[in-house]
């Protein structure tokens, strides 16, 4: 229970039972005076003993009776609804510790607070330690994609007054009526920015871990001294738990980065034995296949001047068609094992994707698969080698018109992130999704549910965007379409990528992209259900 409030109402009750004894003894004692005077001597009417003990008599017997008349008016009429605020806001500083997921934390204050005070707005500010200022994690009353755009730097105007004034609740009122113009406008934008007009701070120790806002739809509405103090006692149990939680968060991407260096060096041994075997195929078994090609093709060239059976003809085209497939194979396998020396340039993606989707469209058009291209505003152009990002395009494209079939959907959207300065390209389809225990494998070399392929589109447009450093995953549920997305790291200066000029496709890019799919049993998709089938093209 609140201290404060607990001895305003003890003293504020005292002082109206001792009025209303005051006032009973009084007229009490005025009645038993008139009536004894009928029965009893005059002279003993004056004595102060009699007047003694008729007031004290009165005060054993009502005393207890207006004690509880008033705690009941109290309880259930004067301070009904703060002590309702007070039990729900301290019953949930109870319930808190046991959280400790972030968001999950975050939405149960917010919500909280908007339902409990009839709030307008609510948002939990949070020290965002990677960043190094303060973001809303939770929102209540607005959207939230629009509230996780807000960033309050460390050195902000509000953050300094709110380390200056400690644990209070700061007013925006009172606040800015104490300040200079200028300063009242800095710090209004930044009032405006979190849609409120209330700030309750949450430290632990001296660390400001973040801050509580939150205003109302009834200007009239107020909170008094007395609310303050709830919202104190509130946050200051809250503020450890935000702590906490930001501690698991933290614990929880770095054991997720743990993981992917496990896994990338486990990749690492796999790329090693297919480089090597790579090599092997292109000196051992890339010649002989063209030379066998060529002296097919010269045959059949002279079918025309020699009689050739039509089933010894068939077989040549046969062979010819079957060893150019194979060295097709070598070819990709070549482009991870050597070291890239085509040339980069300075590309608009929209304009590759436009080159990628017209090789397609024939085939598209008789399937009757409807492709839908949204591209953001503001996308820069990319320094990339144009024929690599052609066979990314392309794999990502072929794998979702084969997830597809006939008479399907697919979407590509292309955005710029300028905050974190990716390049985020999207593609969905509406296919047959990709079974659970397939999606850890989808990368892999030589991986293919479809007999006519040999599994190494997604496996090399893996290692292309990793050349890049950026990052592609898949998120997908059998039924639902999948969702392959890549995310590019965009570069500014033409030196830091001209830096990579020459280097193979590294297994751990400076991007520090990362290959990762959703959990089993969870769906993925949240805006579109999406791209690719089986991951082989």
């Amino acid at each position: 229970m609140n201290i404060y409030l607990k001895k305003r109402k003890r003293i504020l009750k005292k002082i109206l039972v001792g009025f209303s004894l005051f006032a009973l003894g009084t007229i009490s004692l005025y009645l038993c005076s008139f009536i004894l005077r009928l029965y009893l001597p005059a002279s003993w009417l004056t004595q102060p003993a009699l007047s003694i003990l008729i007031v004290t008599v009165i005060f054993l017997i009502a005393y207890k009776p207006l004690d509880l008349a008033f705690s009941h008016l109290f309880r259930n009429f004067l301070f009904k609804k703060k002590s309702t605020r007070q039990m729900t806001l301290m019953n949930l500083a109870e319930e808190l510790p046991l959280i400790l997921d972030l968001q999950e934390l975050g939405n149960l204050i917010v919500n909280t607070f908007g339902d409990v005070l009839q709030l307008k707005s609510a948002v939990l500010l949070v020290q965002n330690r990677v960043r190094n200022d303060f973001e809303i994690v939770s929102a209540y009353g607005w959207n939230i994609t629009d509230a996780r755009r807000v960033r309050i730097s460390q050195n902000s105007p509000l953050t300094e007054l709110i380390r200056t004034a400690g644990a209070q609740v700061l007013v925006r009122d009172r606040v800015i009526r104490v300040l200079t113009w200028q300063e009242a406008n800095c710090l209004s934008c930044e009032f405006d920015k979190l849609h409120a007009a209330w700030l309750v701070p949450l430290f632990v120790r001296e660390e400001l871990m973040g801050a509580i806002g939150f205003s109302v739809d009834n200007q009239s509405c107020i909170f008094d001294e007395s609310d303050f103090q709830i919202f104190r006692e509130f946050a200051a149990k809250a503020a450890v738990c935000v702590r906490n939680a930001l501690s698991v968060l933290e614990l929880k991407i770095a054991n997720e980065e743990l993981q992917d260096v496990q896994s990338q060096l486990l990749q690492n041994t796999k790329l090693v034995a297919i480089e090597q075997l790579a090599t092997g195929i292109a000196h051992e078994i890339h010649n002989p296949l063209t030379i066998i090609s060529g002296k097919a093709q010269v045959l059949l060239l002279q079918k025309d001047r020699k009689v050739i059976d039509e089933r010894v003809e068939e077989v040549l085209k046969t062979i010819v068609k079957q060893t150019k497939r194979a060295a097709d194979i070598t070819r990709k396998l070549l482009m991870f094992s050597q070291r890239s020396g085509t040339p980069k340039e300075l590309l608009s993606l929209e304009h590759v994707w436009d080159d990628t989707l017209a090789l397609v469209s024939y085939q598209t058009s008789l399937e009757g698969i409807q492709i839908i291209k949204s591209v953001g505003p503001g996308i820069p152009l990319f320094y990339a080698n144009v024929h690599e990002l052609r066979e990314v395009f392309l794999n990502l494209i072929l794998n979702a018109v084969q997830s597809v079939g006939s008479q399907g959907e697919i979407r590509i959207e292309m955005n710029y992130q300028a905050g974190e300065q990716i390049i985020e390209i999207r593609v969905a389809d509406s296919g047959s999704g990709i079974p659970p225990e397939h999606i850890g494998k989808l990368f892999d070399p030589f991986f293919t549910t479809r007999h006519d392929s040999v599994g190494l589109g997604l496996f090399v447009t893996k290692q292309i965007v990793h050349g890049y450093g950026g990052s592609i995953r898949v998120e997908s549920q059998p039924g639902q379409g999948s969702i392959f997305l890549i995310r590019f790291p965009y570069v500014e200066s033409f030196e830091s990528v001209s830096s990579r000029r020459d280097a193979s496709y590294s297994l751990f890019p400076s991007g520090g992209g990362r290959d990762f799919t959703t959990p089993q049993g969870v769906p993925s998709v949240r805006e579109a259900k999406s791209p690719t089938g089986d991951g082989s093209s």
